[in-house]
């Protein structure tokens, strides 16, 4: 649960960040039981207060150090204890074609299969922050431009096909990220973040951020990797 843990201003607190992004589910969704079960949590151990974040995970701010094992058991019971806050099956995604009238391609399929393909979670924690954001139109509700790799779904003679940027930031370093190169194909998405990980690891420094080593090195081992079969 360490993942999930933020430090509080008040000794003998935690910040409990609670993930809705299970692999292989939806991307913020949950049940009503799950909800009924974070409920109960909040009254019982978290000052009967929780909170909804942009991220589309949940938030118990106030629960004491002493109840954190107990909480994390109760969680687990309801299925909302991945560990994998601000790890790279951590997604922000919009409904996409699936649920929106307005999208060009589907994006709830797409964050699931990369979460799917990185759901180990030595290698998630080895890769270590790495924020990935997918919209399924340019109205971006799902943050594309400012995610460390977004991913925006474009429609190319009515099929589906993803533009990638990297290097973006939501947070104090804020920045729209940058157009990696040609839209890729719906089937080929995951096999492309997979190249740009493998390239993050082959040249970050240390613990350097993927954030971090894309700012230094710049696009261009990463466009190298992915559009490589385009030469």
């Amino acid at each position: 649960m360490r993942n999930n843990l933020r430090p509080h201003k008040k000794a003998g607190y935690a910040i409990v960040e609670v993930s809705l992004k299970a692999v292989g589910e939806t991307p913020g969704d949950a049940s009503s039981e799950q909800m009924e079960a974070m409920a109960d949590i909040a009254e019982r151990y978290a000052h009967d207060d929780v909170r909804v974040t942009h991220e589309q995970n949940l938030v118990l701010p106030h629960v004491k150090l002493d109840d954190v094992p107990e909480v994390h058991r109760l969680l687990a019971a309801a299925g909302l204890a991945s560990p994998n806050v601000n790890l790279i099956s951590d997604i922000i995604a919009c409904p996409g074609l699936d649920y929106c009238a307005l999208a060009n391609a589907r994006a709830i399929p797409i964050a699931q299969q990369i979460a799917e393909h990185f759901a180990d979670q030595d290698r998630a924690e080895t890769i270590g922050e790495l924020k990935i954001k997918i919209s399924g139109c340019i109205n971006a509700c799902g943050h594309h431009h400012v995610g460390h790799i977004g991913i925006l779904g474009v429609d190319k003679k009515g099929e589906e096909f993803y533009q990638l940027t990297l290097g973006g930031s939501g947070a104090e370093d804020a920045e729209v990220g940058k157009i990696l190169g040609p839209a890729i194909a719906y089937d080929k998405v995951a096999e492309a973040i997979d190249q740009i990980v493998e390239v993050y690891l082959r040249e970050r420094t240390g613990s350097e951020r993927f954030l971090d080593t894309v700012r230094r090195t710049g696009l261009a081992p990463f466009k190298e990797a992915v559009y490589a079969d385009a030469h």
